[in-house]
Protein backbone atom coordinates (compact mmCIF):
# COMPACT_ATOMS: atom_id res chain seq x y z
CA UNK A 1 0.00 0.00 0.00
CA UNK A 2 1.16 3.47 -1.16
CA UNK A 3 0.39 6.72 -1.47
CA UNK A 4 0.39 9.36 -3.69
CA UNK A 5 2.10 12.11 -3.03
CA UNK A 6 2.79 12.63 0.52
CA UNK A 7 2.82 10.04 3.10
CA UNK A 8 -0.94 9.47 4.29
CA UNK A 9 -1.95 9.52 8.32
CA UNK A 10 -4.19 8.38 9.97
CA UNK A 11 -5.78 6.80 13.41
CA UNK A 12 -5.79 2.79 14.23
CA UNK A 13 -7.13 2.91 17.36
CA UNK A 14 -7.65 5.21 20.25
CA UNK A 15 -7.61 4.90 24.17
CA UNK A 16 -4.76 2.64 25.03
CA UNK A 17 -2.46 3.16 28.22
CA UNK A 18 1.01 3.42 27.25
CA UNK A 19 1.15 1.32 24.15
CA UNK A 20 4.89 0.10 23.99
CA UNK A 21 5.19 -2.04 21.26
CA UNK A 22 3.67 -3.71 18.69
CA UNK A 23 3.80 -7.29 16.96
CA UNK A 24 1.49 -9.00 13.99
CA UNK A 25 0.54 -12.34 13.44
CA UNK A 26 0.60 -14.26 10.25
CA UNK A 27 -3.61 -14.03 9.98
CA UNK A 28 -3.01 -9.99 10.17
CA UNK A 29 -4.12 -9.49 13.85
CA UNK A 30 -1.53 -6.99 15.44
CA UNK A 31 -0.46 -7.49 19.19
CA UNK A 32 -0.22 -4.42 21.61
CA UNK A 33 1.55 -4.18 24.76
CA UNK A 34 0.18 -1.57 27.25
CA UNK A 35 2.78 -0.76 29.58
CA UNK A 36 0.64 -1.28 32.63
CA UNK A 37 0.74 -4.98 32.00
CA UNK A 38 -2.25 -5.92 29.36
CA UNK A 39 -1.90 -7.55 26.10
CA UNK A 40 -4.45 -5.90 23.53
CA UNK A 41 -5.51 -7.43 20.21
CA UNK A 42 -6.25 -5.16 17.23
CA UNK A 43 -8.06 -7.15 14.80
CA UNK A 44 -7.44 -7.13 10.97
CA UNK A 45 -10.34 -4.71 10.33
CA UNK A 46 -8.66 -2.53 12.68
CA UNK A 47 -11.13 -2.64 15.93
CA UNK A 48 -9.56 -2.75 19.30
CA UNK A 49 -10.66 -5.83 21.15
CA UNK A 50 -12.62 -5.16 24.32
CA UNK A 51 -11.02 -7.89 26.34
CA UNK A 52 -7.50 -7.94 26.57
CA UNK A 53 -5.44 -11.24 25.96
CA UNK A 54 -3.59 -11.04 28.45
CA UNK A 55 -2.75 -9.41 32.19
CA UNK A 56 0.69 -9.90 33.19
CA UNK A 57 1.73 -9.11 36.51
CA UNK A 58 4.68 -6.72 36.38
CA UNK A 59 6.30 -3.72 38.22
CA UNK A 60 5.06 -0.82 36.95
CA UNK A 61 7.45 2.47 37.58
CA UNK A 62 8.66 5.77 35.43
CA UNK A 63 9.76 3.27 32.75
CA UNK A 64 9.25 -0.36 33.72
CA UNK A 65 6.37 -2.81 33.16
CA UNK A 66 4.98 -4.55 30.38
CA UNK A 67 7.40 -3.73 27.33
CA UNK A 68 8.52 -5.88 24.01
CA UNK A 69 6.21 -8.33 22.02
CA UNK A 70 7.36 -10.52 19.54
CA UNK A 71 5.91 -13.50 17.50
CA UNK A 72 7.47 -16.92 17.35
CA UNK A 73 9.24 -17.24 13.75
CA UNK A 74 7.74 -20.62 13.18
CA UNK A 75 4.38 -19.54 14.35
CA UNK A 76 2.72 -21.11 11.31
CA UNK A 77 4.59 -24.00 11.63
CA UNK A 78 2.97 -25.26 14.62
CA UNK A 79 4.52 -23.11 17.54
CA UNK A 80 1.86 -20.75 18.54
CA UNK A 81 4.04 -18.71 20.68
CA UNK A 82 4.31 -15.31 21.90
CA UNK A 83 7.15 -13.69 23.82
CA UNK A 84 6.71 -10.70 26.63
CA UNK A 85 9.47 -8.81 27.72
CA UNK A 86 8.95 -7.38 31.25
CA UNK A 87 9.87 -5.94 34.73
CA UNK A 88 8.69 -8.09 37.26
CA UNK A 89 9.65 -8.40 41.15
CA UNK A 90 12.85 -6.74 40.72
CA UNK A 91 14.02 -8.28 37.56
CA UNK A 92 13.97 -8.27 33.55
CA UNK A 93 12.27 -11.19 31.47
CA UNK A 94 11.31 -12.53 28.33
CA UNK A 95 8.42 -14.57 29.17
CA UNK A 96 6.54 -17.11 26.48
CA UNK A 97 2.70 -17.12 26.31
CA UNK A 98 0.83 -19.68 24.27
CA UNK A 99 -2.14 -18.21 21.71
CA UNK A 100 -4.98 -19.88 21.48
CA UNK A 101 -7.71 -17.66 19.82
CA UNK A 102 -7.74 -14.57 21.55
CA UNK A 103 -6.03 -15.38 24.37
CA UNK A 104 -2.72 -15.86 25.46
CA UNK A 105 -1.86 -18.75 28.16
CA UNK A 106 1.11 -18.02 30.59
CA UNK A 107 3.91 -21.08 28.93
CA UNK A 108 7.74 -20.75 30.55
CA UNK A 109 9.75 -17.84 30.78
CA UNK A 110 13.21 -18.26 28.41
CA UNK A 111 15.15 -15.33 30.10
CA UNK A 112 15.31 -14.19 33.89
CA UNK A 113 17.38 -13.08 36.67
CA UNK A 114 18.62 -9.12 34.97
CA UNK A 115 18.72 -7.17 37.82
CA UNK A 116 15.89 -4.70 37.53
CA UNK A 117 16.11 -3.20 41.12
CA UNK A 118 15.30 0.27 39.65
CA UNK A 119 12.32 2.28 38.39
CA UNK A 120 14.40 3.18 35.31
CA UNK A 121 16.17 1.70 32.56
CA UNK A 122 14.98 -1.39 32.19
CA UNK A 123 15.00 -1.54 28.44
CA UNK A 124 13.78 -3.54 25.87
CA UNK A 125 12.11 -4.97 22.94
CA UNK A 126 12.42 -8.56 22.03
CA UNK A 127 13.23 -9.65 18.26
CA UNK A 128 14.28 -12.65 16.55
CA UNK A 129 16.83 -12.36 14.27
CA UNK A 130 17.55 -13.46 10.67
CA UNK A 131 19.85 -16.07 12.23
CA UNK A 132 16.76 -17.22 14.38
CA UNK A 133 17.88 -16.45 17.51
CA UNK A 134 16.32 -14.14 20.05
CA UNK A 135 17.71 -11.07 21.05
CA UNK A 136 16.96 -8.46 23.74
CA UNK A 137 18.56 -5.47 24.79
CA UNK A 138 19.03 -5.00 29.17
CA UNK A 139 19.12 -1.39 30.86
CA UNK A 140 22.06 -0.58 33.56
CA UNK A 141 19.00 -0.21 35.70
CA UNK A 142 20.13 3.39 36.52
CA UNK A 143 23.90 2.18 37.83
CA UNK A 144 26.21 3.09 34.69
CA UNK A 145 28.94 1.06 36.24
CA UNK A 146 26.97 -2.56 35.51
CA UNK A 147 26.91 -2.38 31.72
CA UNK A 148 30.63 -2.52 31.93
CA UNK A 149 30.90 -4.89 35.23
CA UNK A 150 32.72 -8.54 34.43
CA UNK A 151 29.52 -10.96 34.44
CA UNK A 152 26.91 -8.78 34.56
CA UNK A 153 23.77 -8.69 32.29
CA UNK A 154 22.53 -4.94 32.59
CA UNK A 155 23.25 -2.69 29.71
CA UNK A 156 23.89 -5.53 26.85
CA UNK A 157 22.34 -6.80 24.57
CA UNK A 158 21.64 -10.83 24.61
CA UNK A 159 21.05 -13.85 22.32
CA UNK A 160 19.24 -16.79 23.13
CA UNK A 161 20.46 -19.73 20.27
CA UNK A 162 17.44 -20.51 17.71
CA UNK A 163 14.81 -22.86 19.54
CA UNK A 164 16.24 -22.81 23.09
CA UNK A 165 13.25 -20.02 23.68
CA UNK A 166 10.99 -22.62 23.86
CA UNK A 167 12.37 -24.41 26.78
CA UNK A 168 12.98 -23.48 30.23
CA UNK A 169 15.51 -20.84 31.74
CA UNK A 170 18.10 -20.15 29.35
CA UNK A 171 21.99 -18.86 29.90
CA UNK A 172 22.33 -16.34 27.24
CA UNK A 173 25.22 -15.14 25.20
CA UNK A 174 26.21 -11.73 25.93
CA UNK A 175 25.97 -10.27 22.30
CA UNK A 176 27.44 -6.83 22.68
CA UNK A 177 28.11 -4.44 26.04
CA UNK A 178 28.54 -1.33 27.06
CA UNK A 179 24.76 0.45 26.50
CA UNK A 180 22.49 2.63 28.55
CA UNK A 181 18.86 2.06 27.76
CA UNK A 182 19.02 0.07 24.57
CA UNK A 183 15.09 -0.07 23.40
CA UNK A 184 14.92 -0.38 19.69
CA UNK A 185 16.22 -3.47 17.50
CA UNK A 186 15.72 -3.49 13.57
CA UNK A 187 18.03 -5.44 11.01
CA UNK A 188 19.07 -3.73 8.16
CA UNK A 189 17.36 -5.78 4.68
CA UNK A 190 20.46 -7.46 2.65
CA UNK A 191 22.98 -6.80 5.09
CA UNK A 192 21.74 -7.92 8.15
CA UNK A 193 23.32 -5.83 9.84
CA UNK A 194 22.01 -5.12 13.56
CA UNK A 195 21.02 -1.41 14.60
CA UNK A 196 20.41 -0.63 18.07
CA UNK A 197 18.96 2.69 19.29
CA UNK A 198 20.42 3.60 22.95
CA UNK A 199 19.52 6.96 25.17
CA UNK A 200 22.19 9.00 26.16
CA UNK A 201 22.57 10.61 29.23
CA UNK A 202 19.42 12.61 30.90
CA UNK A 203 20.91 14.73 33.68
CA UNK A 204 21.51 12.63 36.49
CA UNK A 205 24.51 10.59 35.14
CA UNK A 206 26.12 12.83 32.74
CA UNK A 207 24.87 15.80 30.59
CA UNK A 208 21.78 15.33 28.34
CA UNK A 209 22.31 14.20 25.51
CA UNK A 210 24.13 11.99 22.92
CA UNK A 211 21.50 10.04 21.37
CA UNK A 212 22.80 7.00 19.64
CA UNK A 213 22.04 4.46 16.75
CA UNK A 214 24.41 1.77 17.07
CA UNK A 215 25.84 -0.68 14.25
CA UNK A 216 26.02 -3.69 16.95
CA UNK A 217 28.16 -6.32 15.86
CA UNK A 218 29.22 -9.60 18.11
CA UNK A 219 31.05 -8.73 20.90
CA UNK A 220 31.07 -5.01 20.71
CA UNK A 221 31.73 -2.82 23.62
CA UNK A 222 29.92 0.61 23.06
CA UNK A 223 31.36 2.64 26.10
CA UNK A 224 28.67 3.66 28.63
CA UNK A 225 29.30 4.82 30.75
CA UNK A 226 33.08 5.39 30.14
CA UNK A 227 32.95 7.09 26.55
CA UNK A 228 30.00 8.48 25.02
CA UNK A 229 29.23 10.70 21.54
CA UNK A 230 32.24 11.85 19.16
CA UNK A 231 35.30 10.23 21.05
CA UNK A 232 34.40 7.02 22.07
CA UNK A 233 38.50 6.00 22.64
CA UNK A 234 38.89 2.06 22.70
CA UNK A 235 35.45 1.32 22.41
CA UNK A 236 32.95 1.20 19.15
CA UNK A 237 31.25 5.09 18.39
CA UNK A 238 27.77 5.16 17.13
CA UNK A 239 26.78 5.01 13.63
CA UNK A 240 24.71 7.92 14.10
CA UNK A 241 24.34 10.54 17.04
CA UNK A 242 21.66 13.09 18.16
CA UNK A 243 23.96 14.85 20.05
CA UNK A 244 20.65 16.98 21.34
CA UNK A 245 18.57 14.63 23.04
CA UNK A 246 15.66 13.01 20.94
CA UNK A 247 15.05 9.43 22.94
CA UNK A 248 14.92 7.37 20.33
CA UNK A 249 12.64 5.01 21.77
CA UNK A 250 12.59 2.07 18.57
CA UNK A 251 13.72 1.64 14.80
CA UNK A 252 12.34 -0.04 12.44
CA UNK A 253 13.28 -0.76 8.43
CA UNK A 254 11.09 -0.35 5.55
CA UNK A 255 11.00 -3.65 3.63
CA UNK A 256 8.58 -3.71 1.16
CA UNK A 257 8.75 -2.11 -2.25
CA UNK A 258 7.70 0.12 -4.19
CA UNK A 259 8.03 3.47 -1.32
CA UNK A 260 10.35 6.61 -1.31
CA UNK A 261 10.77 4.91 2.18
CA UNK A 262 12.07 1.71 1.16
CA UNK A 263 15.58 0.78 2.58
CA UNK A 264 15.53 3.31 4.95
CA UNK A 265 14.60 3.42 8.52
CA UNK A 266 12.40 5.01 10.97
CA UNK A 267 13.32 5.72 14.52
CA UNK A 268 10.75 7.26 17.16
CA UNK A 269 11.84 9.94 19.15
CA UNK A 270 10.12 10.61 22.82
CA UNK A 271 11.86 13.57 23.66
CA UNK A 272 11.79 14.95 20.25
CA UNK A 273 8.05 14.27 19.86
CA UNK A 274 9.02 13.29 15.96
CA UNK A 275 9.73 10.09 13.88
CA UNK A 276 12.77 10.49 12.08
CA UNK A 277 13.69 8.98 8.39
CA UNK A 278 17.03 7.38 8.16
CA UNK A 279 18.89 6.65 4.75
CA UNK A 280 21.78 4.55 4.42
CA UNK A 281 24.36 4.46 1.88
CA UNK A 282 25.51 0.40 2.59
CA UNK A 283 25.62 0.76 6.43
CA UNK A 284 26.71 4.32 6.90
CA UNK A 285 23.89 6.81 7.50
CA UNK A 286 23.75 9.49 4.68
CA UNK A 287 20.32 11.01 5.98
CA UNK A 288 18.43 11.99 8.49
CA UNK A 289 15.04 14.07 8.29
CA UNK A 290 12.39 14.44 10.97
CA UNK A 291 8.70 13.90 10.21
CA UNK A 292 5.56 14.99 12.17
CA UNK A 293 7.48 17.11 14.46
CA UNK A 294 5.43 17.84 17.62
CA UNK A 295 2.43 16.93 15.39
CA UNK A 296 1.28 13.61 17.73
CA UNK A 297 3.43 14.53 20.72
CA UNK A 298 5.70 11.54 22.33
CA UNK A 299 6.22 8.63 19.72
CA UNK A 300 7.53 4.92 20.78
CA UNK A 301 6.32 2.24 18.68
CA UNK A 302 6.78 1.57 14.77
CA UNK A 303 6.35 -1.65 12.84
CA UNK A 304 6.02 -2.62 9.12
CA UNK A 305 2.53 -4.04 9.04
CA UNK A 306 1.96 -6.77 6.05
CA UNK A 307 0.60 -3.96 3.81
CA UNK A 308 3.22 -2.25 3.71
CA UNK A 309 1.81 0.25 6.13
CA UNK A 310 4.07 1.58 9.14
CA UNK A 311 2.04 1.84 12.66
CA UNK A 312 3.50 3.82 14.90
CA UNK A 313 2.27 4.36 18.72
CA UNK A 314 1.74 7.87 20.86
CA UNK A 315 3.62 7.40 24.40
CA UNK A 316 1.79 10.85 26.00
CA UNK A 317 0.00 8.79 28.75
CA UNK A 318 3.48 7.85 30.59
CA UNK A 319 3.54 10.22 32.54
CA UNK A 320 6.21 12.58 30.71
CA UNK A 321 3.65 13.70 27.83
CA UNK A 322 0.66 15.74 27.69
CA UNK A 323 -2.09 13.66 26.49
CA UNK A 324 -4.76 14.82 24.34
CA UNK A 325 -8.27 13.34 23.94
CA UNK A 326 -8.27 10.13 22.49
CA UNK A 327 -4.68 9.19 23.79
CA UNK A 328 -2.76 7.07 23.85
CA UNK A 329 -3.50 5.93 19.89
CA UNK A 330 -1.91 3.85 16.82
CA UNK A 331 -1.54 5.66 13.58
CA UNK A 332 -1.29 4.30 10.79
CA UNK A 333 0.88 5.94 7.99
CA UNK A 334 1.28 5.03 4.20
CA UNK A 335 4.68 5.78 3.05
CA UNK A 336 4.63 8.06 -0.12
CA UNK A 337 4.65 5.81 -3.56
CA UNK A 338 8.61 6.16 -5.36
CA UNK A 339 11.16 3.64 -5.99
CA UNK A 340 12.90 1.05 -4.81
CA UNK A 341 14.75 2.59 -1.95
CA UNK A 342 17.32 5.70 -1.53
CA UNK A 343 19.34 6.54 -4.13
CA UNK A 344 22.54 5.48 -3.90
CA UNK A 345 25.32 7.68 -2.88
CA UNK A 346 26.55 10.21 -5.50
CA UNK A 347 30.72 9.37 -5.94
CA UNK A 348 32.67 11.90 -5.20
CA UNK A 349 34.12 14.07 -8.44
CA UNK A 350 37.66 13.81 -9.62
CA UNK A 351 39.70 16.93 -7.95
CA UNK A 352 41.34 19.79 -10.53
CA UNK A 353 44.15 18.60 -11.88
CA UNK A 354 46.58 20.99 -10.59
CA UNK A 355 48.34 23.45 -12.81
CA UNK A 356 51.34 22.36 -14.86
CA UNK A 357 54.27 23.77 -13.53
CA UNK A 358 55.89 26.39 -16.04
CA UNK A 359 58.25 25.69 -18.68
CA UNK A 360 61.54 26.69 -17.44
CA UNK A 361 60.06 26.73 -13.69
CA UNK A 362 62.20 25.69 -10.77
CA UNK A 363 62.31 21.76 -10.16
CA UNK A 364 61.00 21.09 -6.71
CA UNK A 365 63.88 20.46 -3.97
CA UNK A 366 64.34 17.19 -2.07
CA UNK A 367 61.76 18.72 0.50
CA UNK A 368 59.13 19.26 -1.35
CA UNK A 369 59.48 15.93 -3.31
CA UNK A 370 58.92 14.43 -0.05
CA UNK A 371 55.95 16.43 0.52
CA UNK A 372 54.62 15.18 -2.27
CA UNK A 373 55.63 11.09 -2.16
CA UNK A 374 54.12 11.49 1.32
CA UNK A 375 50.55 12.97 0.24
CA UNK A 376 50.17 10.39 -2.42
CA UNK A 377 50.99 7.47 -0.13
CA UNK A 378 48.13 9.03 2.14
CA UNK A 379 45.57 8.97 -0.37
CA UNK A 380 46.64 5.62 -1.33
CA UNK A 381 46.04 4.45 1.86
CA UNK A 382 42.81 6.23 2.31
CA UNK A 383 41.65 4.99 -1.06
CA UNK A 384 41.94 1.74 -0.37
CA UNK A 385 40.57 1.70 2.89
CA UNK A 386 37.51 3.41 0.93
CA UNK A 387 37.15 0.83 -1.57
CA UNK A 388 37.44 -2.32 1.33
CA UNK A 389 34.32 -0.13 3.34
CA UNK A 390 32.25 0.29 -0.28
CA UNK A 391 33.13 -3.75 -0.74
CA UNK A 392 31.29 -4.15 2.06
CA UNK A 393 28.48 -1.53 2.19
CA UNK A 394 27.67 -3.36 -1.47
CA UNK A 395 28.07 0.63 -2.38
CA UNK A 396 29.74 1.90 -5.72
CA UNK A 397 33.35 1.76 -5.42
CA UNK A 398 35.29 5.13 -5.22
CA UNK A 399 35.94 6.65 -8.51
CA UNK A 400 39.65 6.10 -9.74
CA UNK A 401 40.75 9.68 -10.20
CA UNK A 402 44.34 10.05 -12.53
CA UNK A 403 46.86 11.11 -10.07
CA UNK A 404 47.26 15.43 -9.87
CA UNK A 405 50.15 16.63 -11.45
CA UNK A 406 52.18 20.08 -10.86
CA UNK A 407 53.65 21.19 -8.17
CA UNK A 408 54.13 20.18 -4.11
CA UNK A 409 55.96 22.62 -2.56
CA UNK A 410 57.29 21.76 1.21
CA UNK A 411 55.22 24.35 2.78
CA UNK A 412 52.68 24.23 6.75
CA UNK A 413 49.96 23.85 4.34
CA UNK A 414 50.83 21.10 2.03
CA UNK A 415 52.05 18.78 5.61
CA UNK A 416 48.49 19.96 7.27
CA UNK A 417 46.61 18.43 3.92
CA UNK A 418 48.49 15.29 4.09
CA UNK A 419 48.41 15.39 8.01
CA UNK A 420 44.13 15.26 7.48
CA UNK A 421 44.35 12.65 4.70
CA UNK A 422 46.14 10.49 7.10
CA UNK A 423 44.75 10.81 9.89
CA UNK A 424 41.26 10.25 8.33
CA UNK A 425 42.96 6.95 6.52
CA UNK A 426 43.81 5.57 10.32
CA UNK A 427 40.49 6.86 11.88
CA UNK A 428 38.94 4.42 8.86
CA UNK A 429 40.82 1.51 9.48
CA UNK A 430 39.73 1.59 13.42
CA UNK A 431 36.03 1.37 12.13
CA UNK A 432 36.15 -1.13 9.81
CA UNK A 433 38.73 -3.19 11.31
CA UNK A 434 36.38 -3.25 14.08
CA UNK A 435 33.24 -3.53 12.07
CA UNK A 436 34.83 -6.14 9.80
CA UNK A 437 37.29 -8.14 11.65
CA UNK A 438 35.69 -7.58 15.24
CA UNK A 439 39.48 -6.35 16.57
CA UNK A 440 38.68 -3.23 19.21
CA UNK A 441 41.64 -0.89 17.32
CA UNK A 442 41.89 2.50 19.11
CA UNK A 443 42.64 5.29 16.06
CA UNK A 444 46.09 6.84 16.79
CA UNK A 445 46.23 10.28 17.11
CA UNK A 446 49.40 11.69 16.19
CA UNK A 447 50.42 15.25 16.65
CA UNK A 448 51.70 17.75 14.53
CA UNK A 449 52.55 21.13 15.67
CA UNK A 450 52.81 23.55 12.77
CA UNK A 451 52.68 26.87 14.60
CA UNK A 452 53.09 29.64 11.37
CA UNK A 453 50.73 30.63 8.34
CA UNK A 454 50.01 28.30 5.34
CA UNK A 455 53.11 29.57 3.41
CA UNK A 456 55.74 28.97 6.00
CA UNK A 457 58.30 26.49 5.23
CA UNK A 458 58.44 23.20 6.70
CA UNK A 459 61.53 22.20 8.09
CA UNK A 460 63.18 18.27 7.64
CA UNK A 461 62.00 17.54 11.17
CA UNK A 462 58.19 18.40 10.55
CA UNK A 463 58.37 16.56 7.03
CA UNK A 464 59.98 13.51 8.65
CA UNK A 465 57.28 13.20 11.09
CA UNK A 466 54.36 13.50 8.29
CA UNK A 467 56.44 10.98 6.30
CA UNK A 468 55.50 8.30 8.76
CA UNK A 469 51.93 9.45 9.85
CA UNK A 470 51.37 8.52 6.07
CA UNK A 471 53.51 5.29 6.02
CA UNK A 472 51.72 4.21 9.02
CA UNK A 473 48.43 4.53 7.84
CA UNK A 474 48.94 2.63 4.27
CA UNK A 475 50.49 -0.15 6.61
CA UNK A 476 47.55 -0.39 8.49
CA UNK A 477 45.71 -0.08 5.52
CA UNK A 478 47.34 -2.46 3.99
CA UNK A 479 46.94 -4.91 6.59
CA UNK A 480 43.52 -4.89 6.68
CA UNK A 481 43.13 -5.39 3.12
CA UNK A 482 45.26 -8.79 3.84
CA UNK A 483 42.97 -9.29 6.50
CA UNK A 484 39.78 -9.28 4.66
CA UNK A 485 40.74 -11.11 1.81
CA UNK A 486 41.95 -13.67 3.92
CA UNK A 487 38.10 -14.14 5.21
CA UNK A 488 36.86 -14.34 2.08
Amino acid sequence: MRAEGGPQVSVITRGLNIPWDIAFLPDGRALVTERPGRVRIVAADGRLLTTPAATVKVTTGEEGGLLGVAVDPQFSAGQPFVYLSLDTAGEYQVQRWRLAGDTLTYDGTPLRGVPADSTIHVSSRVRFGPDGAMYTGTGDAGQGSRAQRAGSLNGRILRIPPGAFRGGPQTPEVYASGLRHPQGLAWQPGTRQLFVTDHGASGFDGASGNDELDAVVAGGNYGWPVARGTNPGAFTGPAHLWVRTIAPANVAFVTQPASAWTGRALVTALAGRQLRLLGFAGTKVTEDQPLYSNAYGRLRAVTEAPDGSIWVSTSNRDGRGSPVSGDDRILRIVPPAGGAGPAPRPRPACPRPRPAAAAGAAKPGPLARRVAKSQRVAQLALRQLRRIEARADGSPLPRACPGRQGTVKATYRQLRITYRIAVSALRLHAGLANRLLGQAVTPPAPRLTLVGGSRTPATPRQVRRTERIAQAALRRADALARAVRGQS
